[in-house]
C-alpha cells in the first residue's frame, strides 16, 4: 500500500499532539472534507512524531510525502474520537507503533489501523 500526504512534525511532549495533530485535521478538512482524508503517524523520535495527512482516494495537492507501507498484519480499532487518548493509551500497552492510519467521520467516530 502507498501513503501520499502532506507531513508535517510534531511535538509529543506533554500530550499536546492532539490539539497540533487536531489543528492540522481542521486545516485539512476545511479543504477537502474530513470523511475523505486519512492521517499517517510514523518515524517516532526524540519526543516528536511525523504524521501526514492524505486522501482516501487520490493525491492529494501539495503533497511531500510518498511511502510504501505493509499489506499486511494490521490492527484495527474502532471508537469514539472524543476517547481518542483512552484508545491510544490501549494501544501503547503492548509497545511502540511502526506506523498508524487514522480516519475520522463527521459523527464522531474514529477508526485506528496500526502495525507494529
Amino acid at each position: 500500500m502507498v501513503f501520499c500526504g502532506i507531513s508535517r512534525n510534531f511535538s509529543l511532549v506533554g500530550e499536546g499532539q492532539y490539539n497540533t495533530i487536531g489543528a492540522f485535521w481542521d486545516e485539512m478538512s476545511d479543504l477537502y472534507g474530513m470523511e475523505n482524508l486519512q492521517g499517517l503517524g510514523y518515524l517516532w523520535q526524540n519526543g516528536t512524531i511525523s504524521y501526514a495527512i492524505g486522501l482516501k482516494s487520490g493525491v492529494i495537492d501539495g503533497a511531500n510525502l510518498r511511502i510504501t507501507l505493509p499489506d499486511d498484519n494490521w490492527v484495527t480499532v474502532e471508537g469514539k474520537t472524543h476517547k481518542l487518548k483512552e484508545i491510544y493509551d490501549c494501544i501503547y500497552q503492548k509497545g511502540p507503533l511502526k506506523y498508524e492510519i487514522e480516519t475520522f467521520s463527521n459523527d464522531g467516530n474514529c477508526k485506528i489501523k496500526y502495525y507494529r
